[in-house]
């Protein structure tokens, strides 16, 4: 026996070895298929190098040569057949298109190869032996290569491309150890399958090297299924010992544990239900519970038995039992459907508590329960009377001492304030807060909220333009785990976090559509439910937004719902823009300048009143928060007590735009006021004096209606009388 011949022999047997071992494991394994598969597996590699391959190197004859090449053809696409089926049950990672084309692919290979393999494949011409150079001679047909030959290689390179994408997805999953035996044998069965192309070509003339790669693979596998099968050896032993400790634990336990068939009957108890209730263990096996309850509940009690499958699988009763002493007990019973491993048994586990002595107490101090009811009732009404007057209290306190944070004097500011006195003590109704970037949106949202019964609770603040790019549900709602890729655990969304209290959805025209129906029904019904899951939550938030944008003309265009957009109007607010207010910039000045001295050895003290002029004559298009920025900035920069400007104020071209051009005099110029003056006038005598509604001076100036009569107010205009209709005002509301 040469070489070669030795070496398939060696293979069939180590094969043949693990097919048999696994055949057997399979006859006691839980998991028949996967055993049955990969022992099949074996086998058929095994049969390849036994009966295929040593006779294809031998072969004397091109007849003897054709019957090899037509049974090699069925040997090689039965095992990759056996062995992709065994990898989809392995591992649930193959895609079911990829198994069924290589699977397709395989079958069609094997009836090319077996049929005609002379006439469809390739054409033998002759049979070369080559000499080794240990001396031993093997066999080689001679002859071209048919299209059909196609359908094989086709065959072999979409099962590399199905082990492949198997690795891949495991690795993705963290399944690093099975990844990592795939990825050894698509590296094998590369070399090896790959290799019978150019065989058959006749450009490389070496013996079928597939059967030594079958073996790695059959190595492979059977080392990957060894872990998993001590892994599941050791966890039966610690079932066993669970097993053994519940024993323990039933028989211990000072509860009653009952267990019961499907048809109620009683199939076990422990120890301590005898002692309870008195009757031997004998006696009660195979009878009805329903006998052992008092008779007026025995209905009440069959029903509740008979609800426990179809209610998630639990249940709760409190019934009368009947002792062996005559004497009735009563017992909690909480019950708990069993399904065994085949699904088709069920039964059904009872824990009990002795609950007759403490229902006796309770009867003994329903008396004073009810006197502690009237104390209480008492105290509620001297606590609603304490904190009415807690809060005519607070409201003198603000009203003297003002808001804690927002500094200013202007009669805009005065406004603002005025509108938060209004909506925040009083009503939970949503607040829509608009004004430019940097006016303070979210300190009049912090404010709105301590001035409102939800101030001991939180304050939660999202920026709706910071969201993650389709995580915004997720975000808000919270989600569920598993509900997409990289949740792996629970997660409570915002409006979860500020239930009772307050949430602030800071830039809230940058909410997504697809998430405004979702937010619509929380502000309307108080229900949501986190991403990828069906259970409703209940929600009590104070939803406070904010927005830069003009809202009603994204609604106009198509980027916000309308109907979110009138629920969010419950209680408008705007916040003028700092150049609307230049006698608050000298408070807030020295507002910020309180706040670096605590860090600075040289406390600034002095304002020039040059620098003061230069800051009210600048347009602020960064409101507040650019004030703070410049004033910071001259702190670095200044020497001794004085504040000086570290560099001049200049708009740069980008946001020219955004501000009117500061007031001048001569040569035709006019000051920012009075080009506001003209524009509102004119506006309101082409829309005849009318300000709210639709076609309304606010709507075509892109303003809410209230900012326009402020602005109206501080500029002096008086609206001409209109002669036909009322004002008609601005329609809001939920839909």
């Amino acid at each position: 026996m040469n070489l070669f011949q030795s070496g398939y022999l060696v293979v069939a047997l180590v094969c043949a070895a693990v097919s048999g071992v696994w055949a057997m494991i399979a006859a006691r394994s839980p998991e028949r298929l996967r055993s049955l598969l990969f022992a099949a597996c074996a086998l058929a590699a095994a049969l390849d190098a036994f009966f295929v391959e040593r006779r294809f190197v031998t072969a004397q004859s091109p007849a003897e040569l054709h019957m090899a090449l037509r049974w090699q053809a069925v040997s090689i696409t039965t095992f990759l057949a056996l062995l992709a089926v065994f990898l989809s049950v392995r591992t649930g990672r193959v895609r079911r298109p990829l198994l069924t084309a290589v699977l397709a692919l395989l079958a069609a290979t094997a009836l090319v190869g077996f049929a005609s393999p002379e006439a469809l494949a390739f054409q033998l011409t002759s049979i070369e032996r080559v000499l080794f150079p240990w001396g031993e001679t093997i066999s080689f047909g001679v002859g071209p290569a048919g299209p059909w030959r196609l359908v094989g290689d086709l065959a072999n390179v979409t099962f590399l491309i199905l082990l492949l994408d198997t690795m891949l997805r495991l690795a993705r999953e963290g399944r690093h150890g099975l990844a990592r035996w795939i990825g050894a044998s698509f590296v094998v069965l590369s070399v090896s399958v790959l290799a019978i192309i150019p065989m058959d070509l006749g450009l490389l003339k070496v013996p079928p090297l597939h059967p030594f790669a079958f073996l790695l693979v059959v190595v492979f596998m059977t080392w990957e299924l060894t872990g998993v099968a001590a892994k599941a050896a050791r966890l039966s032993r610690k079932i066993a010992t669970n097993e053994k400790r519940y024993r323990q634990l039933v028989e211990r336990a000072q509860l009653l544990i009952i267990r019961l068939d499907a048809d109620g009957l009683v199939r076990e108890v422990n120890p301590h239900f005898v002692e309870v209730l008195g009757p031997p263990a004998a006696d009660v096996i195979g009878r009805p519970l329903v006998e052992l309850v008092a008779p007026e509940e025995r209905q009440a009690a069959s029903r509740s038995l008979s609800r426990v499958p179809g209610e998630g699988g639990t249940g709760a009763a409190r019934q009368s039992m009947l002792g062996g002493d005559g004497l009735r007990r009563t017992i909690e019973w909480r019950y708990v459907a069993l399904v065994k491993n085949d699904g088709d048994e069920r039964e059904t586990l009872g824990l009990g508590a002795d609950v007759t002595e403490r229902e006796r107490a309770e009867g003994a101090t329903r008396d004073a329960l009810r006197r502690l009811e009237r104390t209480v009732a008492e105290l509620e009404r001297l606590k609603g009377r304490l904190e009415e007057e807690n809060l005519v209290l607070r409201e003198e306190i603000g009203q003297r001492a003002g808001f804690e944070g927002i500094i200013g004097t202007s009669d805009g500011l005065q406004y603002v304030l005025h509108k938060i006195r209004e909506v925040a003590p009083h009503t939970d109704a949503s607040v829509l807060i608009q004004g430019e970037t940097g006016v303070g949106k979210e300190l009049v949202a912090r404010t709105i909220h301590e001035q409102s019964g939800r101030a001991h609770r939180s304050f939660v603040v999202v920026n709706c333009a910071a969201l993650p790019p389709g995580l915004e549900s997720s975000e808000l709602f919270g989600h569920e785990r598993g509900a997409f890729t990289g949740a792996d655990r629970r997660r409570r969304g915002r409006f979860e976090l500020a239930d009772g209290g307050t949430l602030f959805l800071d830039e809230i025209g940058e909410l997504p559509l697809e998430v405004q129906p979702k937010l619509l029904r929380v502000l309307e019904d108080g229900e949501m439910s986190r991403v990828g899951g069906n259970q409703i939550l209940h929600v009590d938030v104070r939803l406070i937004a904010a927005t830069n944008r003009r809202l009603l003309q994204e609604v106009r265009q198509g980027r916000f719902r309308e109907d979110l957009f009138y629920r969010l109007e419950g209680y408008p607010i705007s916040v003028p823009p700092l150049r609307e207010r230049t006698e608050d910039i000298a408070p807030l000045v020295f507002h910020f300048l309180r706040r670096i001295n605590e860090s600075r050895t040289v406390p600034l003290t002095e304002l020039p009143r040059e620098v003061l002029r230069r800051l009210e004559q600048y347009p602020w298009p960064g409101n507040v928060r650019e004030l703070k920025h410049v004033v910071e900035r001259a702190s670095y920069a200044a020497e001794g007590s004085v504040l000086k400007l570290a560099g001049r104020l200049e708009l740069d071209e980008g946001r020219m735009d955004r501000v009117a051009p500061p007031a001048a005099g001569g040569d035709g110029l006019v000051t920012l006021d009075e080009v506001q003056r003209r524009h509102i006038q004119a506006v309101l005598e082409a829309c005849d004096g009318q300000i709210a509604g639709a076609g309304g001076a606010a709507e075509i100036l892109g303003l809410h209606a209230n900012t326009l009569r402020y602005r109206m107010k501080k500029l002096g205009i008086v609206r001409a009388q209109r002669s036909t209709v009322n004002e008609t005002p601005q329609r809001r509301g939920s839909l």
